[in-house]
């Protein structure tokens, strides 16, 4: 996640450059970028992204509608449950269902691992086609108060959605997110933020 060996650069905004390279055994390819300075303490951040996500992913990803978790296995590791709204006519919207786990590397630097899964007892949701997705992030301190943020992130949208134009489009996608993610803590992070209320999140209002 730290090394750009194996990477091929392609796209570059503000100094921050996307990075993209094959993905076993998919043709969606696997992309990454890394923010050298978020205003926040890698821990502030490390939590948002662990543990609040479902309340504040609208921010910096404008098609989630929703989430909650679907079950906490232990302190570090949780399933999680995400809508998306397409919002282009006849494109199904989307959703996810995935394991997250989590660990503290040294007092500097903590991950967040996550990847699809399927469970039998939480079937796929009529009217969604389900995401099948594959990442990571780390969260490291800087000496100044700030943080460094590393994504790394493979997404295959199921459907009739091709490979050829999700790797076309991801390095615009990722750096318009980057950059909200930037804006979100410069403007204050959580305590500047409100949470996705619960009347709009449409996960909560499956039957």
């Amino acid at each position: 996640m730290t090394t750009n060996d194996g990477w091929k650069e392609r796209s570059q905004k503000n100094g921050i450059s996307i990075w993209q390279r094959p993905f076993a055994d998919d043709k969606n390819d696997l992309f990454r970028w890394r923010l050298p300075s978020v205003a926040a303490a890698h821990a502030e951040v490390f939590n948002v992204f662990t543990h609040q996500m479902i309340d504040y992913h609208h921010y910096w990803t404008a098609e989630y509608t929703g989430g909650y978790v679907v079950k906490v296995l232990d302190e570090n590791t949780q399933i999680i449950y995400q809508q998306f709204n397409s919002g282009v006519p006849f494109i199904s919207n989307r959703d996810l269902l995935y394991i997250q786990w989590s660990r503290k590397i040294d007092d500097k630097m903590m991950q967040t691992s996550f990847r699809s899964i399927v469970l039998d007892d939480f079937p796929k949701t009529e009217g969604f086609e389900r995401i099948d997705w594959w990442g990571a992030h780390l969260f490291e301190a800087n000496a100044d108060g700030t943080s460094q943020l590393v994504l790394i992130d493979r997404e295959n949208q199921g459907g009739f959605f091709p490979s050829f134009m999700m790797n076309l489009i991801m390095p615009k996608y990722l750096t318009h997110q980057f950059e909200s993610i930037i804006k979100f803590f410069e403007k204050g992070g959580v305590d500047a933020h409100e949470k996705l209320p619960d009347a709009k999140n449409t996960a909560l209002g499956m039957p």
